[in-house]
C-alpha cells in the first residue's frame, strides 16, 4: 500500500507540474498572438508613429514569449517522459486491476478508440486556435472603431454645440452619457453622445461638435470620441471569453494528450460503472463523481475532469458496463454507449483514492 500511495503521490506532482506548463504554453501563445496582430495592425496604419524603442519592446516580447513557450512544450514532454518512468517502477495496480480479455459482447475496437483520445486532444487544440481567430478578430474590430472616431474627429465638420442633459445610469445599466443640442446645415439635431473622459458635464455646457458632412447624426465631440457601445460589446464580450477560452483549451489538450498516453501504456480494464452527480446544487459544487467496480471485485473512486465530455448524462442507471484505463490524474472511462451518440463515449476522470478490495 506505500508503494501505491508513493505513485499516487508521484503521479499528482507530475501532473500539476504538466498542467501547469501546459497552461503557461497557452499563455505565452496568447501574448504572442496578441503582440503580432497589435504590431501588424500598427505598421498597416501609415498614421501611426512608433515611439523610441516601442517596436523594438514589441520584437522583444514576441521573441521572449516564443523562447518561454518553446520552453513549456520542451518541459511538458520532459515530464511525460518522467511521468512513463516512475509509474514503470512503482505499482501501476494502484489504479487498475491485472490485464484481462476484453469481450464483454460489445464490439468496439479498443486500438482505434485509444487513437481517439490523441483525435480528441488535437479538437481542443483546435478549438484553441479557433478561439484565437476570436480574440484577433476582436482586437481588429476594436481598432477600426477607434480610426473611425479618428477619422471623423480629423475630417468631420465642427460646429458649437450644448449639452441638454446628462444621463448616469446605475451600475451595469448602460454607459454614462449625455443628450447634445447642435446645428448642422441648418438643422438643429439633439443626439445622445456617450461619455468617456473624466471631464465632468452639466446641463448647460457648451462643447465642441464634429458630425459628419453626409451623415450629420454621425458626431461626436472633441474629448467624446462617442463609438457605438453596441459594436464595442460585439467586440468585447467574445474577447473576454476567448481568454478563458483559449487557456483552457490549451490544457484540455495537453490533458487529452497525457491520457492518450497513459491509456496506450496500460490499455482497458472492465468494469461496471456508477456516475454519482453532485446533486442537490449547493455551494462548492463538484464534477460527478464515478464509481467503479472491476471484475475482480476491487473498486475505486474517480471523479469527472472538467470537459466537454461530460458524464452527468449517463447518471440515469447504475453499474453501466465500461472500460477504465490510465492512472492517477490521467484516466479515462469508456462507455459503449451515450445518448445521442453513435460510437463509445470516453470521459475524462481522476482517481479520488487507490483502489481497494470491494
Amino acid at each position: 500500500m506505500d508503494t501505491g500511495r508513493d505513485a499516487q503521490a508521484a503521479v499528482r506532482r507530475l501532473s500539476r507540474r504538466r498542467t501547469a506548463w501546459a497552461l503557461t504554453t497557452g499563455l505565452c501563445t496568447a501574448v504572442f498572438v496578441l503582440f503580432v496582430i497589435g504590431t501588424a495592425v500598427s505598421l498597416a496604419d501609415p498614421a501611426y508613429v512608433f515611439a523610441d524603442g516601442e517596436l523594438a519592446a514589441d520584437f522583444g516580447t514576441l521573441a521572449g514569449s516564443a523562447a518561454l513557450g518553446a520552453l513549456a512544450v520542451s518541459r511538458n514532454r520532459a515530464a511525460d517522459r518522467r511521468a512513463e518512468s516512475v509509474l514503470a517502477q512503482l505499482c501501476l495496480e494502484s489504479w487498475l486491476p491485472p490485464p484481462e480479455p476484453l469481450d464483454g459482447g460489445v464490439r468496439v475496437d479498443f486500438d482505434v478508440e485509444t487513437a481517439r483520445l490523441r483525435t480528441l486532444g488535437r479538437r481542443a487544440l483546435a478549438l484553441a486556435l479557433l478561439w484565437f481567430g476570436v480574440l484577433a478578430g476582436g482586437i481588429a474590430g476594436l481598432e477600426a472603431i477607434e480610426n473611425a472616431a479618428e477619422q471623423l474627429l480629423a475630417t468631420g465638420a465642427r460646429t458649437g454645440g450644448e449639452v441638454v442633459e446628462v444621463v448616469n445610469p446605475r451600475s451595469g445599466r448602460g454607459s454614462p452619457s449625455m443628450w447634445v443640442r447642435y446645428s448642422a446645415g441648418g438643422t438643429v439635431f439633439t443626439e445622445e453622445i456617450v461619455r468617456e473622459s473624466s471631464r465632468a458635464y452639466t446641463p448647460g455646457d457648451s462643447v465642441t461638435v464634429v458630425y459628419d458632412r453626409a451623415d450629420p447624426e454621425h458626431v461626436r465631440t472633441v474629448e467624446e470620441p462617442n463609438d457605438d457601445q453596441y459594436l464595442v460589446g460585439f467586440c468585447v464580450v467574445p474577447m473576454l471569453i476567448a481568454l478563458v477560452a483559449v487557456p483552457f483549451s490549451v490544457v484540455g489538450a495537453s490533458r487529452w494528450r497525457q491520457r492518450h498516453r497513459a491509456v496506450r501504456h496500460t490499455g482497458w480494464r472492465a468494469a461496471a460503472v456508477t456516475v454519482v452527480p453532485d446533486y442537490p446544487v449547493r455551494k462548492g459544487r463538484h464534477s460527478p463523481d464515478i464509481h467503479v467496480r472491476y471484475r475482480d471485485d476491487s473498486v475505486i473512486a474517480l471523479r469527472a475532469a472538467a470537459s466537454t465530455h461530460g458524464a452527468t448524462v449517463l447518471k440515469d442507471r447504475p453499474d453501466r458496463q465500461a472500460w477504465v484505463g490510465g492512472w492517477g490524474r490521467d484516466m479515462v472511462v469508456l462507455f459503449p454507449y451515450a445518448p445521442l451518440r453513435k460510437r463509445p463515449y470516453a470521459v475524462p476522470a481522476y482517481a479520488r483514492s487507490l483502489r481497494r478490495a470491494g
